[in-house]
């Protein structure tokens, strides 16, 4: 007996949308918020070895799916002071890109039963860890930035063909 699983898709558009938002709503990663990637590191073994396979794609979108949930945690359980000696981050770009980052996580619901992704627990308690000192507070989202950019560019560039995307007319 052949079981099929249902196919997953997720919007490579909107994936790309929301990786431009972030990575256009601030500036570069801060020269003194290095001291923090020894603490904060993003897990290396997270993404599939190889794109070429259903599997491998199937993870590759799980870690999408599974990073953004994570950062949507963070979002919602922290203070984000942006300004007023806080971010200087761009707020109106900042709720674009949560906005399609509630549609990402909606669209990828089909992907939420898959625990075999707990490589990130350590990373978000890290992270959170950072953002719940004051004086690092603005390090740890700098670096939650940065990570979410290097998994959305990652998964755009390596499993490009994981993704859904338009068809051409």
């Amino acid at each position: 007996m052949v079981v099929t699983m249902p196919t997953c898709t997720v919007p490579g558009t909107v994936v790309q949308s929301a990786h431009h938002l972030l990575r256009d709503m601030g500036g570069a990663f801060p020269v003194h918020c290095v001291q923090y990637n020894a603490n904060i590191s993003f897990p290396d073994s997270a993404f599939p070895a190889s794109a070429a396979e259903r599997p491998e794609c199937r993870q590759a979108l799980c870690v999408v799916y599974k990073f953004l949930e994570g950062a949507g945690k963070v979002f919602g359980a922290q203070d984000l002071t942006v300004r007023e000696g806080g971010l200087n981050w761009d707020e109106e770009k900042l709720d674009n890109f949560q906005n399609l980052q509630y549609r990402l996580l909606q669209d990828g619901k089909c992907l939420s039963s898959v625990d075999s992704l707990d490589v990130f627990s350590s990373y978000f308690n890290n992270v959170t860890a950072v953002l719940q000192q004051q004086e690092s507070a603005t390090c740890g989202w700098m670096a939650l930035r940065r990570d979410l950019l290097w998994v959305l560019k990652s998964a755009l560039q390596k499993y490009h063909n994981c993704f859904t995307w338009p068809k051409a007319p």
